[in-house]
C-alpha cells in the first residue's frame, strides 16, 4: 500500500458528517472482508504514509490492513476478538465553507454530524462536540457512543451492535477552505477499556505536513 496522495483540494463534499458515520459503516458492512487479503496488505504499527498536506500514520497496535484509499481518505481496518467487531481508523479531506468564528466550526460539526446519524439507524446513548484550540489552529472533538439498529452481520441478517466513535475535525492552517478528520471507531464486541487511548493516540498522530517538509 503506498503512501495517501490526496490530490486536488477542489471539489470536496461539504457534508462532514459522512466520513464519519456512512463511510465508517460502509467499510464495516459484511462484504468488506477487513482480515488479510491481496488488496488489503498489512501494515506495520506507525507506518508512514504521509503525504505533502498530512502527516499520516497506521495506528500504533497490530493486526490493522490497508483498507481503502481514495483522493480524499485513506482508512486502515482490523477485526476483533468476535465475529462481529470491527475497528476503524481513517483520515479524511473535506470542503469547508467560510465560517466567522469557533462556534460557528463547532455549530457546523454538530449539524453535519446529527444530520448524518439518522434515528431510524442510530439510537444515541451519549455524544460530545466540542471546541478544541490545543493545536494552535481551530479544531472540533466528536465523541460518539450508539446503538446500530440495522448492523448488517451477514448478507441477510441485521442486528444492533454497539457502535463507538472518536473523531478530531480540523481547518488545515495552511490552506484555506480546507478541512481534514481523523477517526477512530469500534463496532460490536465488549466494551474496549483501551479505546480511548488508541484513539487520542491516532488521532494525535495525524498533523500537518510543515512547508519544510512539503516538497
Amino acid at each position: 500500500m503506498k503512501p495517501g496522495d490526496f490530490g486536488s483540494v477542489t471539489n470536496r463534499r461539504r457534508s462532514i458528517g459522512l466520513p464519519i458515520i456512512a463511510a465508517v459503516v460502509a467499510l464495516c458492512a459484511p462484504n468488506k472482508d477487513l482480515s488479510a487479503a491481496a488488496n488489503r496488505p498489512a501494515v506495520s504499527p506507525n507506518q508512514d504514509f504521509s503525504n505533502p498536506l498530512l502527516q499520516i500514520h497506521a495506528p500504533a497496535s497490530d493486526g490493522w490492513h490497508g483498507f481503502a484509499r481514495s483522493a480524499k481518505l485513506i482508512a486502515f481496518g482490523k477485526s476483533g476478538s468476535s465475529a462481529d467487531e470491527s475497528f476503524i481508523a481513517q483520515v479524511n479531506l473535506f470542503h469547508l465553507p467560510t465560517l466567522p468564528d469557533s462556534e460557528a466550526f463547532t455549530e457546523f460539526v454538530r449539524e453535519a454530524v446529527i444530520k448524518d446519524s439518522p434515528a431510524d439507524r442510530f439510537e444515541t446513548l451519549d455524544v460530545n462536540v466540542q471546541y478544541s484550540a490545543a493545536r494552535g489552529y481551530p479544531c472540533v472533538t466528536y465523541h460518539a457512543v450508539s446503538d446500530d439498529k440495522k448492523a448488517h452481520v451477514s448478507f441477510l441478517s441485521r442486528k444492533t451492535l454497539r457502535f463507538e466513535v472518536f473523531a478530531l475535525y480540523c481547518q488545515h492552517p495552511l490552506k484555506p477552505g480546507l478541512g481534514f478528520s481523523a477517526v477512530f471507531s469500534h463496532r460490536g464486541g465488549s466494551i474496549d477499556e483501551n479505546l480511548d487511548k488508541e484513539a487520542a493516540g491516532f488521532m494525535d498522530s495525524v498533523q500537518v505536513t510543515p512547508p519544510s517538509q512539503a516538497p
